[in-house]
């Protein structure tokens, strides 16, 4: 029997129609954009000092959307809130995301602070609801 509570979120879309929610990392507020092309959740590496974010590992290429590889190094896992839920422990690559921001600041868009990857809907059986605008997850 599974006991997990099921948490709801609800998500935004922006000027650039990405789909956005709202989250606490360590207790700080952080705007993530949903992608769930995106291997790994990243936060942006300048913001280490806000989120509290400890360095875990060594610095590694990560390949992304843009042209080349870029520097990238994994965070120890961080408290991870959506909404009002818990979304236990959460493990982030930290990069620098200057050019994503510039992108959707280009197009309207306002800044985020991350983004929500596929390690994360993997692991919390995630579900998102299109219709209704919200992200379902186990909690723990």
């Amino acid at each position: 029997m599974n006991n997990k509570q099921r948490g709801a979120v609800k998500l935004y879309i922006n000027k650039t129609q990405h789909l956005l929610c709202a989250a606490r990392v360590n207790g700080k507020p952080a705007r993530l954009l949903i992608d769930t092309g995106a291997s790994n959740s990243c936060l942006d590496q300048a913001l280490q000092e806000k989120f509290f974010l400890e360095v875990k590992g060594q610095p590694f290429e990560a390949a992304g959307a843009s042209e080349g590889k870029m520097q990238a190094v994994f965070s120890r896992a961080s408290n991870l809130h959506l909404g009002r839920f818990s979304a236990g422990k959460h493990s982030f690559v930290l990069l620098n995301m200057v050019h994503i921001i510039a992108t959707l600041h280009a197009q309207g868009a306002s800044p985020i602070d991350g983004i929500l990857g596929a390690d994360f809907f993997l692991e919390r059986n995630v579900q998102i609801d299109y219709h209704r605008r919200a992200l379902f997850f186990d909690c723990y």
